[in-house]
């Protein structure tokens, strides 16, 4: 518990820390602006306050209020980070240049290209979230796969976080994509849903134009709890996607798909992961849905074949990712254990700010094949 308190304490430290950096960082740069040091620390708090109070906003009440509210609060926060970030680049050239005694001459060019590097980041990373997710595709090998499934394809796509910045049309774009894709089986790991979407009845309308041979599968991010378990079920119901709650679907041609819940949010343990595993057959191939990238040793002990997650945006800001790192070893990216993947998606969309810088979104597409 203590440590519980510890962390949630040096995320709110770090989190108002970065927010006043950038605002002391431009009273710093600019003494004639006219705003004094007492206005920017109330400017900034009232700032930094807005972005969970519109999370708390987005949970409680499905208004288009809340929704502006949102967005403006998660664009602020992006372009902080990407602020602070260039920032510090800026204040690190001013030192090394004091060092040599020529700060003040670089200090209007190090101003400068700290403002033209933030806008210019802040508008590619609008830009690149917008864009449609590139197509990732993989062979993945597995050695007890029967000889009928030979080619078997599995379309993976996870976090788009539709509502407040992904809005449905970016699904319905995403669906017209599958279907050129023409896959065996469709996969969505978690956080498809958000707190902000208002209508499941539209997203249940497009998510219905999803085709593949064996259907489409689904499972709870952390992000579905927050909309509303029993809304999100209604609404994958709808859609015709089948929800694996702790529960293995057996598929034509004997391929096993075992779906869990978030973990963290649905509190499952490795123990608890290893107990819904063990009820695989071990001499038949098996895919794993796990929306966070955790557990993966307990998986490939389990013998599953393939592992998909998300949950992890790739960072989806740089440098966030440096931060995302530390908590989830498996970040982004195909990784193995013995005749075992694990694959961690990037999304289909993103969370929070509608940015993404040095990451890119992703449909991912994997071919199984015969050892």
């Amino acid at each position: 518990m203590l440590g519980m308190f510890g962390f949630i304490a040096a995320v709110i430290l770090v989190y108002l820390g970065m927010q006043y950096y950038v605002a002391f960082w431009l009273l710093r740069n600019f003494p004639a602006l006219p705003l004094s040091p007492q206005a920017a620390r109330i400017a900034v708090l009232l700032l930094a306050l807005s972005f969970p109070l519109s999370m708390v906003c987005l949970r409680q009440y499905r208004g288009a209020w809340t929704a502006c509210f949102a967005y403006i609060s998660y664009i602020w926060l992006g372009l902080v980070l990407i602020w602070l970030t260039c920032a510090v680049c800026g204040d690190l050239a001013l030192l090394l240049a004091r060092l040599w005694r020529a700060s003040e001459t670089v200090r209007p060019w190090a101003r400068l290209a700290v403002l033209s590097l933030s806008a210019a980041a802040g508008l590619w990373s609008f830009y690149n979230a917008a864009r449609m997710p590139a197509v990732q595709d993989f062979d993945v090998i597995v050695p007890i796969l029967p000889k009928e499934l030979e080619g078997f394809t599995v379309v993976q796509v996870s976090d788009l976080h539709l509502g407040v910045t992904v809005p449905l049309a970016k699904f319905a774009a995403v669906v017209r994509e599958i279907d050129t894709l023409k896959p065996d089986l469709v996969v969505l790991t978690g956080d498809i849903l958000d707190a902000g979407l208002r209508d499941e009845a539209d997203f249940a309308h497009i998510g219905a134009g999803l085709r593949a041979r064996c259907g489409v599968l689904t499972i709870l991010g952390n992000h579905e709890f927050y909309h509303g378990v029993a809304a999100s079920a209604r609404a994958f119901q709808a859609m015709g996607a089948r929800l694996l709650r702790n529960e293995i679907v057996m598929l034509p041609g004997g391929l096993q798909v075992a779906g869990v819940d978030d973990v963290r949010t649905a509190r499952l343990s490795e123990t608890d992961l290893a107990a819904i595993l063990a009820r695989l057959d071990k001499s038949k191939p098996a895919l794993l849905l796990c929306h966070q990238p955790m557990y993966f040793k307990t998986a490939a002990r389990a013998g599953v074949a393939l592992m998909l997650s998300g949950h992890t945006h790739q960072g989806q800001i740089f440098p966030f990712g440096m931060i995302v790192r530390l908590v989830y070893p498996y970040f982004h990216g195909l990784y193995r254990i013995g005749p075992s993947s694990l694959y961690v998606t990037s999304g289909a969309g993103q969370w929070g700010p509608p940015m993404r810088l040095f990451t890119r979104a992703e449909i991912a597409r994997f071919t199984l094949r015969r050892g």
